[in-house]
Parts: structure tokens; C-alpha cells; sequence
């Protein structure tokens, strides 16, 4: 996307009319704006830069006094991106004079490092502070990993995702923060990082050391980046001992939802920070037409800061959340492809009554010995996320022949909800399955994989965990179920169908995600599927596709969550599958 002088020239004009919508005549002007973006992974050329292109001019024509990019940059190290990045940065401002461009940070994180000088992928932590080192230079970035300072009399600090095989220094955080707050007394200390602090905004498991820090400065504003969601999440914003802003992504976003590797969503958010004296306001914005998201309500922090009344703790929030709900006598259609049947359509409206939906939970039911019992989850998201023009009349699940068997009776039950996991009321459908489809060659089965195939920590090496209670144990970390040697034999382009059933206990989110993965070199079969809160009963997930090399074997990968208890019920691995 290639700027011209003529286009530039129309975005400076634009200045005024922009500016005056957002600042009515004689209101009290912000002291400080902040333009924050995160997660733009460009790749080698100028074209990825494109989105980034977009929120820098937005800001331009805001004229902020700080830009920040939290955190991944490029999507690997790539030193021809970070060129054409500082090119699209001295494109954008190169009418405007040095003395009133904004000031730059970085956050230097973990895709920054990924593949520097082609090196596999477990380098990328060992790698960081020279891959650090080169993007800084490459990318003609002021600031190093760590860095403190201030701008216009209010402090900030950055610090990076990892840096080399010792980690981030904790230590060093936590005295920045205490000589920023000891020389700024009263006012916030803003802290720029890539991963969110553990359990605040929606962080997936986030990092406990940098919980433990912030929890001691309740001056902190924290921006971080990291987990791809949208800035139509209404819990993108978390108040606790501190607070927490999580800024979305210039990329795609997806997960997070139990049963299906999660379909992909464009994002196109970025945030302007504006600080006053008695309040900082979070204005969220789609760069492309710089529409702002909710612009009645903005996230709105009360300064000085009071824990105790903090507009943005989930518990006061939680309950005020309205919930979506389906219109009156609205129903599913269900119905299969063909008969036998590849797939069965799941279809309903919209919810459209009370709030949007940011979730829909599509539950499986199965009928079985005179009840109806949880079989599988395919949750789907809601419009949200959607601009209004965007929404959809109705959404669609596709649910697999390997899911059901014929003559059974099923039951599909609908659920909308809103961001904080609360439900509107279910519709639901009974239908009996007719023949579905059955390919593939079964190539291994096991009916008791808690004895066929070890559960090890880690992703090498490792001794296999033992059973207690008819379930292993697993924390936040890596394990995998090994399964025998030679189940995954077939040339490039063998399709593999691989079944299992699994129970899960997680007391709470974030939960586990499970993937088929080929140690070395790194590959994933699909996205990772995430496993639902709580008991899930019994629940079956299939995973189907294709090999990329012959040479590729597979794990089963259990990852990242919170902790609890797994059993692995049944496995079935199939051959030459049809897709």
C-alpha cells in the first residue's frame, strides 16, 4: 500500500475535521495521547506493513505524543519487514516536522526472535537478546528490551517478552516501577508488555512473576498484547490491585472456544490513550474507516486510583453485562449433506434480543440408557466483533459423520452468552442420525489409552506420570500421550483422521488446549482446540488432516491452561481418510 504525496497531503488535511470530532470546541484537551497498537506480525515486505501504515497515520492525524507497538512486530524475524516497517514510519510522517513527531517505543517479544538467521524454533528464547539487538537497528527503534523514561512529565516502562535463556529480570521490573512511581509521585507509571498479567485482562494463563510486581504499584497502567482478541471484548479492560489494558491485534484473532480448531477473524483495532488530570480514557478504533468502537462509552479510569472503587473489576461489571437472548419462537434446523452423510448442518437465527453475542455454545447430547448425555462442543463466536453492516442473519455449524452413529438419537442445544461466560436462555432440536459416511483404514485403536500410551511432561524427554484416581494430574505447562511407534507411517499428502475421547476437570479458565504435533521440526496438524471450564463429561474430538512430509509422527500436545485432571477414554487413529 504505497503512499503518495497526494493521499498524504488529503491525511493531513483530514487533521482538523478528524481532531474536531473527536474533541468538541472548549473541552478540556488531554494532557497526553498515547496511539497503542500490538501483534502486527508484518512479514518480509512492504505490503504487511499495511495495516500498520493505517493506525500510524490515524495517529498522525490525531497527533498523539507517543506511539507504542506492544509487542510482536514482525511474525518472524524478518530484517527485510523491519525495514520496510521504518520506511512506512518516515513515508507517513515525512511532511511532518522532526520536532512534533510523535516519540516510538517498542516491545520486543517472542516473534521478534523466532527464526533468526533461520535457526528452528526453540532457539528463539536463547536467540533473543541478539535477534533483539538486530531488529532495534534494523527498524531504527530509539529504545532497547528494557527501558524507562518519561514523556510530557508522566513515566513509562517497557520490558520485554523474554530475553535470553535466564528470562525476563523481575528484579530489574520491580525496581523500575518503584523509582518511576518515587519520581512521579500521584501520577499513573505506564508499562508497555507483551503478555498480560496472570488472570486479568483476557490473558489466556498470562505471567505470574509480572502479577506479583504490578500487584505492589497501583499507579501501574499496564498495555499489553499477546492474545489476539478483539477490542469489542469487553474484558479487555481488568481493574484489581492495578490496571490492566490488553490492545487487541493488527492481525487475525480466533480461539479460545472448546471443540473445533477456531476459524480466523480479521482485526483491525488500535487504541488512543488520552490522560488527564483526574481520569485516563481508553478510546478503541477500526483503522480502517477510524470508526470508534462504543463511542458513547469509553473505557473512562478514575485518577487518582482507588482499588476499592475501580470502575473495571469483573465483579462489579460482571452482573450490570447484558446477555443476548433469540428472538420468541425462533428454532435449529438440522440436516445432513447427503444420505450417508459427511456432515450434519447446523443451522439457527441470530440472537438479536438484549446484547450481542460474543459466543455461541453449541452442545452434542446424545441419548443413552434413558438420559442425555454431553457428547461434544463446537462453540462458535458471535457479531460481537462485527462491524453493523457485517452482522449475519444466522449462524452455521458443521458437525462431522464421526460424531454420530446411525439410528441414534441426538439432541443439538444452543446457548447464546455474553464475554463473561453469562447465558441467555437455549434452544434445542432432537433428530434421530441416518447413515453417515465411514472412511478411512484404522490403522490403531485403544480403548484404554491411560494404559496404551504414556502422558509425559514436557516435550522431550521425561518420565510418563501415573494415573491417581483414574485420571492424571497436569499443570500449566507441557505434556504429551505418546502413542506407538509407527500409527502415523504414510507418504506426503496421507489424510489422517485421529479420534479421541477425553475428560477434563479445570476448576477454572484459562483452560487447556490440546494439538497433534510433530516435534522436530516444529508442526502442528491444526490450530489448537481449547477444552471447556469445568467437568466436561465425556467429550469427543476429531481432528482431521493432511501430512506434509512423510517423516512427520505425532504427539498429542496438552498445553498452557490453569491445571486439573484429564483422562483420555478412547483413541482411534484411521488412514487414507476422504475429505
Amino acid at each position: 500500500m504505497k503512499s503518495t504525496r497526494r493521499g498524504f497531503i488529503g491525511g493531513v488535511a483530514a487533521f482538523a475535521p478528524f481532531a474536531a470530532s473527536l474533541w468538541a470546541a472548549g473541552a478540556e484537551a488531554p494532557l497526553l495521547k498515547i496511539g497503542v497498537m500490538t501483534d502486527t506480525h508484518v512479514g518480509k515486505t512492504r505490503e504487511s506493513c499495511a495495516r500498520a501504515r493505517l493506525a500510524y497515520e490515524m495517529f498522525r492525524d490525531m497527533g498523539v505524543d507517543l506511539i507504542a507497538n506492544v509487542g510482536d512486530v514482525a511474525d518472524h524475524h524478518y530484517p527485510t519487514g523491519y525495514v520496510a516497517y521504518r520506511e512506512m514510519v518516515d513515508e507517513t510522517f515525512a511532511q511532518v516536522p522532526a520536532v512534533r513527531r510523535p516519540k516510538e517505543l517498542f516491545v520486543y517479544a517472542w516473534h521478534d526472535a523466532y527464526a533468526y538467521k533461520n535457526h528452528p524454533r526453540e532457539d528463539a528464547t536463547k536467540d533473543s537478546p541478539e535477534a533483539f539487538a538486530d531488529m532495534q537497528r534494523l527498524i531504527g527503534a530509539t529504545n532497547g528490551p528494557y527501558a524507562e523514561g518519561e514523556i510530557k512529565g508522566y513515566p513509562y516502562v517497557v520490558i520485554p517478552q523474554l530475553y535470553g535463556s535466564w528470562g525476563v529480570d523481575w528484579r530489574r521490573f520491580d525496581k523500575m516501577l518503584a523509582d518511576a512511581v518515587a519520581s512521579h509521585p500521584g501520577k499513573p507509571v505506564f508499562v508497555f508488555a507483551h503478555q498480560p498479567p496472570t488472570r486479568t485482562t483476557r490473558s489466556g494463563s498470562g505471567i505470574k512473576e509480572k502479577r506479583k510486581v504490578l500487584n505492589k504499584y497501583p499507579q501501574a497502567i499496564n498495555i499489553s498484547g499477546h492474545t489476539h482478541g478483539s477490542l469489542r471484548d469487553e474484558r479487555a479492560i481488568w481493574q484489581g490491585e492495578f490496571t490492566s489494558v490488553n490492545i487487541g491485534c493488527l492481525q487475525t484473532w480466533g480461539g479460545g472456544l472448546p471443540g473445533a480448531a477456531p476459524k480466523r477473524m480479521e482485526n483491525y483495532g488500535a487504541v488512543l490513550v488520552e490522560v488527564f488530570t483526574d481520569k485516563i480514557v481508553f478510546r478503541r478504533f477500526d483503522v480502517r474507516d477510524r470508526k470508534e468502537y462504543s463511542a458513547d462509552a469509553p473505557w473512562m479510569v478514575p485518577w487518582p486510583f482507588d482499588p476499592a472503587m475501580a470502575p473495571y473489576r469483573p465483579s462489579v461489571r460482571r452482573p450490570k453485562m447484558p446477555v443476548p437472548e433469540f428472538a420468541k419462537g425462533v428454532g435449529i434446523e438440522v440436516k445432513p449433506d447427503a444420505v450417508p452423510f459427511k456432515e450434519m448442518r447446523v443451522a439457527f437465527p441470530a440472537a438479536s434480543v438484549g446484547a450481542r453475542t460474543f459466543a455461541y455454545r453449541v452442545e452434542l447430547q446424545r441419548h443413552e440408557h434413558g438420559t442425555w448425555t454431553p457428547f461434544a462442543r463446537r462453540d462458535v463466536f458471535g457479531d460481537f466483533w462485527m462491524r453493523e453492516s457485517e452482522r449475519p442473519a444466522s449462524v452455521t455449524q458443521r458437525i462431522g459423520a464421526p460424531y454420530f452413529d446411525e439410528g441414534a438419537e441426538y439432541r443439538v442445544v444452543v446457548t447464546p452468552r455474553n464475554s463473561w461466560g453469562v447465558d441467555g436462555k437455549s434452544i434445542e432440536k432432537t433428530f434421530t442420525a441416518p447413515r453417515p459416511v465411514r472412511t478411512g483404514e484404522l490403522v490403531w485403536e485403544s480403548t484404554d489409552p491411560m494404559k496404551d500410551c504414556p502422558f509425559v511432561p514436557g516435550l522431550q524427554g521425561g518420565k510418563a506420570r501415573q494415573a491417581k484416581n483414574g485420571f492424571f494430574e497436569h499443570g500449566t505447562g507441557n505434556a504429551r500421550l505418546v502413542f506407538p511407534e509407527g500409527v502415523w507411517k504414510g507418504a506426503k499428502g496421507t489424510r489422517f483422521r485421529f479420534t479421541l475421547d477425553m475428560r477434563t476437570i479445570q476448576e477454572h479458565a484459562p483452560c487447556w488446549t490440546i494439538v497433534l504435533r510433530n516435534r522436530k521440526p516444529l508442526h502442528n496438524a491444526v490450530d489448537r482446540i481449547s477444552t471447556p471450564v469445568g467437568d466436561s463429561g465425556v467429550q469427543r474430538y476429531v481432528i482431521e488432516f493432511t501430512k506434509p512430509d512423510a517423516a512427520h509422527t505425532y504427539f498429542l500436545l496438552v498445553r498452557e491452561g490453569a491445571g486439573g485432571r484429564v483422562r483420555f477414554e478412547h483413541v482411534k487413529i484411521e488412514r487414507n481418510v476422504e475429505t
